[in-house]
């Protein structure tokens, strides 16, 4: 197998307070036989660009994909695995929820759970920012490439939702331990109102995005080993019980705490 390469890079001064990472994922040769990897719901959006092969996405669903050469990969609300088909090269965006929706014309409540064209997300221009992104040099110019169409869509977009931004702290500061009725009434709006806004912006209800927030945060405490047992974890996360916890993370992640602090290939 040939070596794989992970990267981060700087982001543009113009996008730093949007943009959450620009990463890239590499190998130097064809993937043969490689495990697939379980990639976690997180809570943010992803926009992909495949200068290589392609992977094939498997959906917890038992259905399975090979991904477009450019796509946006919504807000998950269940695990899904990849795995290389050939030559890895790809170069991402991932956006937290808070910014995702100023970068895309359609409705995130539209691609959320599911690995969408880029063609089906922006009509203008995705087949000729992808040919660019592969026909490109190195690394530094994929960068430029992907930061100046970010930046062209973010300005032809201009969009912003005080409420939708408002709530999103809240659940943040409250680590997802809010009820709609208690968000709804410190941001000064009716619930109805909060879900329509916060659905369309973001992908999800605020309900779901508070479970998945909760989530994370019990993921990044298992990470962490901030607690002796997975029951401290429980409870320190705001879940009801073990039970709560479990049948959360079967759900998110199709597996148990127990099971996912030993499973091999797992990105959180």
């Amino acid at each position: 197998m040939g070596e794989t390469c992970y990267r981060e890079y700087p982001i543009h001064p113009a996008l730093a307070l949007l943009v959450k990472s620009i990463w890239s994922l590499e190998s130097n040769r064809t993937v043969y036989g490689a495990l697939p990897e379980r990639i976690l719901p997180d809570g943010c959006v992803e926009l992909v660009f495949h200068f290589h092969d392609p992977f094939r996405t498997h959906f917890a669903d038992g259905n399975s994909a090979v991904q477009p050469r450019s796509f946006v990969v919504g807000q998950m609300k269940r695990f899904l695995d990849i795995a290389p088909t050939g030559q890895i090269g790809f170069i991402a965006v991932r956006f937290s929820a808070r910014n995702a929706y100023r970068f895309f014309p359609k409705r995130l409540h539209e691609v959320a759970d599911g690995v969408v064209d880029l063609t089906e997300v922006c009509k203008a221009g995705p087949d000729k920012w992808t040919e660019q992104v592969a026909s490109s040099r190195g690394m530094p110019a994929r960068v430029r490439i992907v930061e100046m169409h970010c930046s062209h869509c973010c300005e032809r977009t201009a969009r912003y939702d005080v409420m939708v931004d408002r709530c999103l702290q809240v659940i943040e500061t409250a680590g997802g331990q809010r009820s709609i009725e208690e968000m709804a009434f410190e941001i000064g709006t009716s619930c109805r109102q909060l879900v329509r806004r916060f659905h369309t912006a973001v992908g999800v209800s605020p309900k779901e995005f508070s479970r998945v927030s909760r989530f994370v945060r019990a993921l990044r405490c298992l990470r962490e080993r901030e607690f002796r047992t997975l029951t401290e974890t429980a409870h320190a996360c705001g879940f009801f019980d073990q039970a709560h916890f479990n049948r959360d993370f079967r759900e998110f992640a199709g597996m148990s705490p127990g099971e996912l602090s030993r499973f091999p290939n797992v990105a959180f």
